[in-house]
């Protein structure tokens, strides 16, 4: 997406007063485009593989199964040169909302989040990173998700990472970014990309909140550091 292609949003909110409320916020930005809403996550789901929007925004009280089918459907349709998002707005986060970050290309915000902090969600999410608030960011590192190959095993997939990449993959896991672990190593950023990458890829891992997650799983992290100051992963 360029800078000049505006952002086109799908909204599914039941409450037609919030549903309301949302549209006139969002119509608002120029960098912004409405292309349909539904109360129905079911109905959704046929009009997205039509309509193709950059993002699909579902506010929900609860997380509910059909979302969560919305979810793999949307991953499952998603081409690489035309992704779509799914945005998931939830008044509070448990274990099985978490799940949802297990999926292409979802994430799962704060219900109750500013129209600002929305909008500026919008915008990262359709750039392809993944916004996460600093105390979900904990909640994910200590959260009972089984990631693909976080086992007793887990040792030895961190032993076939190069003493380099064993060192960033600390730093990462402290929750350092890209430009702080460069300025911690003396090595240009573009290095340090370099090196996370080749981390997410040896370890089968899609981003720096899976890497976290997989770290603590793996017992890799000391109990000193479960959950003392706890920062947002950036992302690669």
């Amino acid at each position: 997406m360029t800078e000049q292609e505006s952002i086109s949003i799908f909204l599914v909110c039941e409450d037609q007063l919030e549903c309301a409320g949302m549209i006139a916020l969002l119509s608002n930005d120029r960098g912004i485009s409405i292309v349909g809403n539904t109360p129905s996550v079911a109905t959704a789901q046929r009009m997205t593989s039509t309509l193709r929007p950059n993002i699909v925004l579902c506010s929900e009280r609860s997380l509910s199964h059909q979302t969560i089918s919305l979810a793999e459907k949307l991953a499952a349709q998603s081409e690489e040169s035309n992704p779509i998002h799914l945005m998931v707005l939830l008044p509070s986060l448990d274990d099985q909302d978490i799940e949802l970050l297990r999926i292409d290309r979802c994430v799962v915000l704060d219900r109750h989040m500013s129209s600002a902090e929305l909008v500026a969600a919008i915008r990262v999410t359709a750039a392809g990173y993944l916004p996460v608030r600093s105390d979900l960011a904990g909640s994910l590192a200590r959260a009972s998700v089984s990631l693909k190959g976080a086992s007793g095993a887990a040792g030895k997939q961190v032993l076939n990472l190069t003493k380099r990449e064993r060192r960033v993959f600390e730093l990462v896991i402290q929750g350092l970014s890209n430009p702080e672990i460069a300025a911690a190593l003396n090595v240009a950023e573009s290095t340090v990309k370099s090196h996370v990458q080749g981390i997410l890829n040896k370890l089968d891992l899609r981003d720096r909140i899976q890497a976290v997650i997989y770290a603590y799983e793996a017992g890799l992290v000391p109990r000193s550091l479960q959950p003392a100051e706890e920062r947002t992963p950036a992302h690669c």
